[in-house]
């Protein structure tokens, strides 16, 4: 995106997951709230990186993963902003 630079989303599917539909292609431009793909039977999470400096994160998940404390993100939450 303009202003987040590459992105790479990441599914990783936990213990009895049957499988992980995703619903976009790779290199597809996705906004804010577009289905990106659903895990089927079972709960897992999703990892996204950054390119250096273009995120600054929120501070509670900063001062969280300082104390290695998970941090509960929900769908539409924030996790950080940027500049640009």
């Amino acid at each position: 995106s303009p202003e987040f630079g590459l992105v790479a989303y990441i599914c990783v599917g936990a213990m009895m997951v049957g499988s992980i539909v995703l619903t976009v292609k790779e290199g597809a431009h996705v906004t804010r709230m577009d289905e990106c793909g659903y895990f089927a039977f079972g709960g897992s999470t999703v990892i996204l990186l950054f390119e250096h400096g273009a995120i600054e994160f929120d501070k509670d998940l900063v001062d969280n993963s300082r104390k290695s404390i998970e941090t509960l993100v929900r769908v539409g939450a924030s996790v950080g902003i940027t500049e640009k």
